[in-house]
């Protein structure tokens, strides 16, 4: 199994060193992958369709297997849930959007776009909670503690 997780957007260190402490604790079930993507260009001079269509478009060269969307009108999971579909593919990829969001002609040919909260959250908040919950969800899908 591969998970690949693409964000568009600068990563900071301390969402950096989340990224490595969850990859150790992810390895034991699954490789996974992170692709940072710049900006499609100047967010305070550019139109913003215009920006998010370029993200798009390098998004789209990077995506193996399945596309999961994180959006902030995705469908709510449980963790449980969560976990469910994380164990029902070999390879799927995460898409975070960058600070203009993900493309609406994109979002549609997500195989499935998810909300991690009702709220927007940054690109690097929305990276490092979904790696918590998939760490948490390759826990509960082995029926193991996750606390320990």
């Amino acid at each position: 199994m591969v998970l690949r997780i693409i964000t568009v957007g600068k990563i900071s260190p301390w969402a950096r060193k989340a990224y490595e402490h969850f990859q150790k604790m992810i390895s034991r079930y699954s490789r996974i992958e992170h692709i940072a993507l710049s900006t499609g260009g100047d967010l305070n001079r550019e139109n913003a369709e215009v920006l998010k269509k370029r993200e798009a478009e390098k998004i789209a060269k990077k995506i193996r297997g399945r596309s999961i969307c994180l959006d902030i009108n995705g469908k709510s999971l449980t963790s449980e849930e969560f976990a469910e579909l994380l164990s029902s593919s070999a390879n799927t990829t995460f898409v975070i959007g960058g600070p203009l969001g993900i493309h609406e002609n994109f979002l549609r040919k997500c195989e499935l776009s998810i909300s991690l909260s009702k709220m927007t959250l940054s690109h690097e908040v929305a990276f490092v909670t979904l790696l918590e919950q998939i760490f948490r969800g390759f826990k509960i899908s082995r029926g193991e503690r996750y606390h320990y």
